[in-house]
């Protein structure tokens, strides 16, 4: 199991991450998603170890990978931003991960490059971004480490490469109990992927679930109504999605039999349930007034 317990960071005085706590078992997918400059990239590099803590400690099977560095092989990301072997052939690179990884199947990853027409003797820099994003999969895949931290894998994959990675990674989570944390702002996608949602607000973890939990409780329904006037009721208990003219989407995350009866009270001449997907929840917990605004 990984653990990241009350982790910290902050970059020049400023706090980016604070008291992040969270748990991670093995074949478990997890999307981590949040705003732009929430602190998701800065979080997965805390946890490989690329940046320095403030705070906090990251525990595999209750043992911190600060005092034992042979863990860290368990952990896998890749920095784009920071990469020193861009100049290398794929198989140079392979050749460097082997050494770090002491599982790292170098057959697998020949094997791979083939299937995904990927030259071996072909410098990463020469690379589209979508087949270094290809590439990074089957490097991370090949690594064998048990936790891999994806970071917008599927950047630039176009809608064939991006099907087939995808089947590629969850038969790898299925044989091998691989362990992924992905972010990505395709939410629909990643909808399709994941066990789990953690939302990153505020520096902190600050909603934690499991989509067909939400469902239980969650509505998000399609209203009309006999004006064009935002009900008080939908400002103070839901988040207005979208509205035009007459016609409101509303989301409830606690939609009780007594909020029902509210709803119902407001004489609507249309009422229904829409499916809920992952973007509503981004949109119900994350969207700001500035962010849009109406016209009725």
């Amino acid at each position: 199991m990984l653990t990241i317990n009350q982790l910290d960071k902050q970059i020049e005085q400023r706090i980016i991450l604070e008291d992040i706590t969270f748990e991670q078992v093995p074949g478990e997918i997890i999307g981590l998603v949040g705003r732009n400059g929430a602190g998701k990239s800065t979080l997965l590099k805390c946890i490989a170890s690329h940046y320095l803590l403030n705070g906090g400690q990251i525990l595999i099977d209750g043992e911190t990978i600060k005092t034992n560095l042979a863990l860290k092989a368990q952990i896998f990301y890749l920095d784009e931003d920071h990469l020193f072997f861009k100049n290398l052939s794929l198989k140079q690179i392979g050749q460097f991960y082997e050494a770090a990884y002491p599982q790292f199947d170098q057959t697998q990853m020949t094997r791979l490059l083939a299937e995904y027409q990927l030259a071996a003797n072909q410098r990463y820099h020469q690379l589209s971004k979508g087949m270094r994003g290809l590439f990074n999969i089957i490097l991370a895949i090949s690594s064998h480490a048990q936790y891999l931290l994806l970071d917008e894998p599927f950047d630039g994959l176009d809608v064939i490469i991006r099907k087939n990675v995808i089947r590629l990674l969850l038969d790898q989570v299925s044989e091998h109990q691989l362990s992924l944390l992905i972010t990505s702002h395709n939410l629909a996608e990643l909808e399709s992927l994941i066990d789990r949602t953690l939302i990153l607000k505020d520096h902190r973890i600050q909603f934690d679930y499991r989509l067909e939990g939400v469902r239980q409780n969650a509505r998000k329904l399609q209203i009309v109504l006999k004006t064009n006037q935002v009900p008080t009721l939908f400002k103070e208990s839901g988040r207005v999605l979208n509205i035009s003219g007459r016609v409101m989407v509303v989301y409830f995350a606690d939609y009780s039999d007594e909020l029902a009866a509210q709803v119902a009270a407001l004489d609507p001449v249309l009422c229904e349930a829409l499916p809920i997907t992952l973007e509503d929840i981004f949109e119900a917990n994350l969207t700001n007034e500035q962010d849009y605004q109406v016209f009725v």
